[in-house]
């Protein structure tokens, strides 16, 4: 993981290895994607889907980013977003443009979009089950990833006169996890548990969330919480 940051804090640095190896790049483009055939897919019509189509989105919004190719920036300024319902990255070759595709599902391929930073991370070796996952911490020992999910809800008709008909949405998830050569653990809402993941340090850990009011409800302390266990080790 340090190569990754490592590599995004010299390209952020430079920019003499963008016009060197933009020219030996693969195709990054796994396939366009037909605006039309959205609403299409949930059997919603075309203004239906437009209510609710954000919310399948981390962020909505295209924001200018980097894709790397293992240590190598490949293309600079790409408009970018994160489908958190299809698990994608999509990209648009040009700002102005209203078509766009998804990049290709590669774990040596990994992106920058503004802030963040997105990894590809296959499971059980398959890249057909694996997924994006956005680094929030990284260790000498312990990495800190999350995990944003979308799940479309299909529009509900009220059972009783009591109650309202519900509309389609997407409902977004964040999930939290350490990581440790390659071994994902999901984090626990619960500080007793969180205790005992981190049953190295525990007393340790107990103390530092006493002392600065550590809420691992808030993705701020749980980044701080994470380095400072790691720190330990």
């Amino acid at each position: 993981m340090k190569k990754i940051l490592t590599t995004v804090l010299i390209a952020s640095a430079t920019f003499s290895v963008f016009s060197q190896a933009q020219n030996n790049h693969h195709d990054i483009y796994s396939r366009s994607i037909e605006l039309n055939q959205k609403s299409l897919a949930f059997g919603l019509t075309e203004a239906e889907f437009d209510a609710i189509k954000d919310e399948a989105y981390a962020n909505s919004n295209f924001v200018l980013g980097k894709i790397f190719q293992e240590d190598q920036l490949i293309k600079d300024d790409v408009p970018m977003r994160y489908n958190a319902y299809a698990d994608e990255i999509e990209i648009k070759k040009n700002p102005s443009d209203e078509s766009y595709s998804a990049l290709i599902k590669d774990p040596n391929i990994f992106v920058k979009i503004f802030k963040d930073i997105y990894v590809f991370v296959p499971y059980e070796g398959s890249h057909e089950k694996g997924g994006y996952f956005n680094i929030l911490e990284d260790g000498k020992t312990y990495d800190l990833y999350k995990k944003v999910t979308s799940t479309y809800r299909e529009p509900q008709k009220a059972q009783t006169n009591y109650q309202k008909d519900s509309p389609p949405t997407f409902i977004k998830t964040t999930k939290y996890y350490l990581v440790h050569d390659g071994t994902f653990l999901e984090m626990p809402s619960s500080k007793s548990k969180l205790l005992k993941m981190m049953s190295k340090k525990s007393d340790e850990i107990k103390s530092y969330i006493k002392q600065n009011n550590i809420d691992i409800d808030k993705e701020a302390d749980m980044i701080k919480l994470v380095s400072y266990f790691d720190s330990l080790l």
